[in-house]
């Protein structure tokens, strides 16, 4: 498949990335030992795109990777001399999971978030470091989170200046894995267990067999898609912005093989507005479980969506979820807050 971002190759079956997960960032025998760096302290080395390269796996190790754009950085006269491998910004390894080693990175292997970049500096970062595949302009806080907090909120955007900004996370759980894709300049950035620990809590008591599941701030579709491989017969997945739909989209085609099912519906219209009002239906999957997406506001849902048996609600962290407490009950006879 075609990345819909760039068009190459950087989405990658679910099945293909879990069987190369976990030796994907691994050291061959013949990688130079890591580097030890202070990363808060002035970096006065000067890396070119060979410093640290193996040169028979081709990898190298992250330090070494910061550390090159830095002095690109620094020779450019863009950072100050003092400047440290810290100060360059959020890397994020493209297929990501809790690597528990330095990773070694291939080619357009990272995605790179940075605070104070130009578009033409991005454009030399992706042309003079091999590993890095996008690079991204932070705007706001690291704390504040890309996406809409409401729908009645303004959307909040990190600008992608240079190459793709599409990543996978790899999720896993104790009844399967998934590989979930994300823009991410308008997707924000999570990775956390404890939400993974309230669907496979739901999974062990049995209350997802053949039930039917609405995650209604659904994002990428993380929670709906694992509840549909921990047994759930029909799960509706929602969300009132567009990249987070189209995203969800994106998910189901590529763990079809997993889940256990095929895309019947798409929509192929153009919408004009990312924020949702109305609930479309987006698209439809069906198999071992029957899958709806919908692009619209949760407040709405229960003019397409009644009587599911659980429903989630996984809310920004500065948003208060017990607002939606009352809307979910309406049309899910549970409601678990995530």
């Amino acid at each position: 498949m075609k990345c819909p971002t760039c068009d190459g190759d950087c989405v990658q079956p679910a099945e293909k990335v879990l069987d190369e997960i976990y030796g994907m960032y691994m050291a061959c025998r013949t990688c130079p030992t890591d580097p030890v760096f202070n990363k808060g302290s002035p970096f006065r080395e000067k890396f070119d795109k060979e410093t640290g390269r193996c040169m028979k796996c081709g990898k190298r190790h992250l330090d070494y990777v910061i550390g090159h754009v830095l002095t690109l950085l620094k020779d450019i006269r863009f950072y100050p001399v003092d400047a440290s491998l810290r100060e360059v910004g959020t890397p994020l390894i493209a297929f990501g999971f809790h690597v528990p080693y330095p990773p070694r990175l291939g080619s357009k292997s990272l995605v790179l978030i940075m605070d104070s970049v130009t578009k033409d500096i991005a454009d030399k970062i992706i042309a003079g470091v091999p590993e890095i595949r996008g690079v991204i302009k932070r705007s706001g806080s690291q704390t504040q989170s890309v996406g809409i907090l409401d729908t009645g909120s303004t959307p909040h955007l990190y600008d992608l200046l240079s190459g793709c900004d599409m990543r996978c996370d790899v999720i896993s759980a104790s009844f399967g894995e998934l590989c979930i894709y994300r823009n991410q300049s308008r997707i924000h950035i999570e990775f956390n267990n404890t939400k993974i620990g309230k669907i496979e809590e739901l999974y062990l008591k049995g209350e997802l067999d053949n039930t039917s599941v609405i995650d209604g701030f659904c994002g990428p579709g993380t929670l709906g898609l694992l509840s549909a491989i921990g047994g759930a017969g029909k799960v509706i997945l929602n969300d009132a912005w567009l990249p987070a739909v189209e995203n969800t989209i994106l998910n189901i085609k590529i763990n079809s093989g997993i889940l256990g099912i095929n895309l019947d519906f798409q929509k192929q219209d153009h919408i004009k507005n990312l924020v949702g009002d109305e609930p479309v239906l987006m698209a439809k999957a069906s198999g071992r479980a029957e899958l709806l997406v919908y692009h619209g506001d949760i407040r709405k849902l229960g003019r397409v969506a009644k009587d599911g048996d659980i429903c989630l609600i996984d809310t920004f962290p500065s948003v208060n979820p017990a607002e939606y407490l009352s809307v979910c009950r309406d049309i899910a006879k549970k409601v678990v807050i995530i």
